[in-house]
């Protein structure tokens, strides 16, 4: 017979809630453990998350899809981004500050002709992508699925995918290489704004280094793939891409405007680091918090600023090196 006072804690204890129902109160008797309660466990949400997003940042898959979206390349540690020489498609005329030749002439408008080289190089700005998310512990407590996670996952990929494409766009719009260009902001309904933008898009192709929508890839903001995406609907097209005739790359942050990026002259030239791996993926405890605190680092120069050599002489003997406009940016006035 048990002692007065000595009792053990039940595992299961059940109460009636109203005269219809009952319910079941249970307690837990044994010490919660990563392999038998990992559904509430924190830290094994942290590390599930962590190495899944390791595997597919650095993996191939990544590098595969980065590589569809927008040129790209993978440098090694320590090396410089690589710059491209092509040449050019059609004569253009360019301005630069002026300058003055052996004649004393000053000089401040140019003309490049058709098959000359245009130089490629890395803007002067790079890009750190850095994120940071706390994962608080009392919002995993009650437990979580599989699917949440990834859900959870998706959703910070593509709000880091967003805000970088952001940030290259504000980078994009003091480059020396991007021509602007202002025009009234289409209004109406989807398909009507849809059919005015890419019209306005396909006047402004610069023929010198494209010949169609298709050699470009158009950067936008976020807020016009609602309505490019409905439009693609009315259209009967799976995607914006079909419907454009083009790459498509939403960014989020400060409107810019509308940028066409040339495929064949611009790039983006990813950082790899001493391991060989792009992306950084840290996680650590912030006990001030009461969580955890996860960590996704990248670094990528912006090969987007473009130089040729322009004669200002008769001769030819005298040349000089100027920005050459590669990137349109359509900013819509309203």
């Amino acid at each position: 017979m048990k002692q007065p006072f000595q009792y053990t804690k039940p595992s299961t204890y059940t109460t009636a809630i109203t005269d219809e129902h009952t319910g079941s109160i249970r307690f837990n008797t044994a010490d919660v453990r990563a392999e038998t309660q990992a559904a509430t466990d924190v830290s094994v949400y942290v590390e599930a998350f962590v190495e899944a997003a390791d595997d597919h940042l650095n993996g191939n898959d990544w590098r595969e899809a980065a590589m569809e979206a927008t040129p790209c390349e993978f440098r090694p540690a320590g090396s410089e981004a690589t710059g491209q020489q092509i040449i050019t498609m059609a004569d253009r005329s360019v301005t630069f500050d002026p300058r003055k030749n052996w004649d004393n002439q000053t000089i401040e408008k140019g003309e490049v002709l058709a098959g000359s080289v245009i130089f490629t190089e890395a803007t002067d700005t790079a890009l750190v992508i850095s994120h940071r998310a706390t994962i608080l512990d009392h919002n995993l407590m009650a437990g979580f699925t599989v699917q949440s996670m990834e859900q959870t996952a998706d959703k910070m990929l593509r709000d880091i995918e967003h805000s970088a494409a952001g940030k290259v766009a504000a980078i994009l719009a003091t480059a020396p290489s991007t021509e602007s260009v202002s025009e009234a902001k289409p209004t109406g309904k989807p398909v009507e704004i849809a059919e005015d933008l890419i019209d306005i898009l396909t006047t402004h192709v610069n023929q010198t280094v494209g010949t169609s929508l298709s050699d470009f890839v158009i950067l936008l903001p976020v807020s016009l793939v609602a309505v490019l995406e409905r439009a693609a609907q009315r259209a009967g097209q799976d995607s914006i891409e079909d419907l454009i005739g083009a790459g498509v790359q939403p960014y989020t942050g400060t409107d810019h405007g509308i940028f066409m990026l040339p495929k064949l002259f611009t790039s983006l030239s990813y950082r790899e680091r001493q391991d060989g791996s792009i992306w950084k993926i840290e996680a650590s405890r912030n006990p001030n918090a009461q969580g955890w605190d996860i960590e996704i680092m990248a670094v990528v120069d912006i090969i987007a600023n473009g130089m040729v050599k322009v004669k200002i002489d008769t001769s030819g003997l005298q040349t000089v090196r100027v920005p050459f406009p590669l990137v349109t940016c359509v900013k819509l006035t309203a």
